[in-house]
C-alpha cells in the first residue's frame, strides 16, 4: 500500500520566507585593524626556555618598564645590546640576522 502522506522532506515552499537583504556574490569589503595581539602572536611562534630565576628577573624586568609580553622584554634587551655594540659590530649583527 502506498503511502498516501507527502514526504517533508522532498516538500517545497517556494516564497515562504523572503529575505531582508538581496544575495551578492562578491562580500563586501572588510576593513581590517591591524593589532598589537595578532602582531604578537606572530612573534610567539617560538619558545626558548629559560631557568626559572632567569625567569623571574625577567618578570621584575617587565614590571619595571611596565612591559606585557615576554618577547617584548627580550627585543629590548637586545636592542639595548646592539645599540652598545661599536659600528663595525652592529654591521656584522645586521649582516648575520639577514643572513640566518
Amino acid at each position: 500500500m502506498p503511502d498516501t502522506k507527502p514526504n517533508i522532506l522532498k516538500r517545497r515552499v517556494n516564497g515562504a520566507v523572503k529575505p531582508l537583504e538581496g544575495f551578492t556574490d562578491k562580500p563586501e569589503p572588510v576593513e581590517t585593524v591591524k593589532s598589537k595581539t595578532a602582531e604578537g602572536k606572530r612573534n610567539q611562534q617560538k619558545s626558548i626556555k629559560i631557568s626559572a630565576e632567569t625567569y623571574k628577573d625577567l618578570s621584575v624586568l617587565k614590571s619595571m618598564e611596565g612591559i606585557k609580553f615576554d618577547y617584548e622584554a627580550v627585543q629590548m634587551l637586545i636592542d639595548q645590546y646592539v645599540s652598545r655594540l661599536s659600528d663595525s659590530d652592529q654591521r656584522r649583527f645586521t649582516v648575520l640576522r639577514e643572513n640566518s
